[in-house]
């Protein structure tokens, strides 16, 4: 999955979700899930008989017992995780811009980034503000409209 196809499928997960309910999304694009922090919030895991932009579309609502946390996507795109609660070291010296309103979703994302077998980590905060990270560097931002 390119930076690309992510900022399609984030943005696309926003476009179509009930603005009011729209809980934010975390997504990870991994290579391997072996060794990431992670644990699965959820003693289930929902149907997935729908595209993964329905899915993620369908959860990313308050009422949905699968929004928290960050859904694990392989590198062609398809759903391996939902519900991780993800956290990652912390990374002194990995910058972000402590003036502008972050949460954790935020912070685990761009740390998140800098772990070898993830690609990208991007979210959409219930505040319509989408982030991709890479490396632990923010290389997309946009408040979206």
């Amino acid at each position: 999955m390119t930076k690309e196809q992510l900022y399609k499928l984030l943005y696309d997960v926003w476009k179509k979700s009930t603005k009011a309910n729209f809980s934010g999304v975390g997504i990870i694009i991994c290579t391997n899930t072996d060794n990431l922090p992670i644990t699965n919030l959820r003693d289930t895991n929902p149907v997935q008989n729908n595209s993964t932009l329905e899915l993620l579309s369908e959860i990313s609502n308050k009422n949905n017992k699968y929004h928290d946390g960050f859904h694990i996507l392989n590198e062609s795109g398809s759903i391996t995780h939902t519900a991780q609660y993800f956290s990652p070291q912390i990374i002194h010296d990995v910058w972000f811009d402590r003036s502008r309103i972050v949460g954790g979703r935020f912070v685990a994302a761009l740390y998140g980034s800098c772990i070898a077998e993830i690609k990208f980590t991007g979210i959409v905060s219930e505040g319509a503000r989408l982030s991709i990270f890479s490396n632990g560097k923010e290389i997309h931002y946009e408040e979206l409209q």
